[in-house]
Formats: C-alpha cells, sequence, structure tokens
C-alpha cells in the first residue's frame, strides 16, 4: 500500500482544515505544538478506510511519531493490531507513546475532526478511483496503469484443499512410502 500527502492534492483543505494541537496536559509533549499530517492510499480500488498521521514537531522541526488510524474496529484476523496504533514500519521517537495516546484522545472526543478525516478520505479516493478526474495523474505513477504492472506483494489466492491435511509423519501421498515431511513436502 503506497501512501501520499492529503495536500499535495487538496493545498486549500490542508491548509484550512490540518489540525495542529498544543498539549497542556503533563507529560513529554507538554508545550510544543505539533503538526498532524495526513497521508492516504493511492491504490486503486482499495477500501483500506484508513488514514496515516504523520506527526510533525514544529518547534523542533522534526518528525516525532507516525500513527495508523482506521475509521472501523479491525475484523479478525487483525483485531490484535487495533483501530489506532503506532505504525513500526515508518518512524517513530521517545514521544510517540504519549502522542499515541493523545491523537486517540482527540479521535475518541472529537466528532468533527473524526468526520473530517472520514471525509477527507472521501475525496482522496474520488481522484485515486477515477481515471478522468483532472489530478488522477498526480496520484498514479506510470506503473499503476500498465497491465504488465505486479505490485511487489500481490495478494494472495487461498488455498483451498480437496482433501484432508496431510500429517508431516503421514505416509507421503506420492506414494513413495516414504514420511511425507522426507519425501514432497515443501
Amino acid at each position: 500500500m503506497s501512501m501520499m500527502a492529503f495536500h499535495l492534492l487538496f493545498s486549500e483543505e490542508a491548509k484550512n482544515e490540518t489540525r495542529a494541537v498544543t498539549p497542556v496536559f503533563p507529560g513529554k509533549v507538554t508545550g510544543h505544538r505539533y503538526m498532524l499530517m495526513e497521508f492516504f492510499c493511492v491504490d486503486p480500488g482499495c477500501d483500506c478506510r484508513r488514514v496515516m498521521i504523520n506527526v510533525l514537531d514544529t518547534e523542533d522541526d522534526m518528525h516525532v511519531a507516525t500513527i495508523n488510524h482506521a475509521f472501523e474496529p479491525p475484523k479478525p484476523p487483525f483485531e490484535d493490531e487495533g483501530q489506532t496504533f503506532l505504525d513500526l514500519m515508518n518512524p517513530q521517537s521517545a514521544l510517540s507513546d504519549d502522542l499515541l495516546d493523545m491523537f486517540k484522545k482527540m479521535v475518541a472526543d472529537d466528532e468533527s475532526y473524526r468526520q473530517r478525516l472520514e471525509r477527507h478520505y472521501k475525496m482522496w479516493k474520488s481522484v485515486v478511483d477515477d481515471p478522468s478526474h483532472p489530478d488522477h495523474q498526480k496520484v498514479r505513477s506510470e506503473f499503476h496503469d500498465d497491465p504488465d504492472f505486479e505490485p511487489a506483494f500481490p495478494r494472495k489466492e487461498t488455498v483451498r484443499r480437496d482433501g484432508p491435511k496431510v500429517g508431516t509423519n503421514d505416509p507421503c501421498p506420492c506414494g513413495s512410502g516414504k514420511k511425507f515431511k522426507k519425501c514432497c513436502r515443501p
């Protein structure tokens, strides 16, 4: 899943609606101003329904957290991830845990902010999923519309067995007489 900054397509909305906060509660993050930059998926047809938030410390001019937030609670088998979590594939800092707590509280307590994030997601997807949209090419690389392009991590089809599962110590189904683990097991 590739992500891109919201402000690259919707600069006016971003200018007026990007959240900036100065926490006043006791803790490591108090006193600094943080900008919450929104990033959304550029994969066509994807309905991940999530936003990635890059938290920037505007006073120290540095990236301090990357938060991943889904608009709905995750379904199995991903329920252990949680709805809002630090995205460990992206940069974090010593402040990340406190900033995650702050973001979770904001999303829980501020209905208008939640609705704004979802509205931004819908705006974003309307560009990504519509090749006739004037800004569509801004979010698409030359590879996205190439029929020969294969994603780095393609979705795998679920493998369905015709018969019962063969155990590692069972006789190999090929008929060799050997145990499955010593014969045809991959």
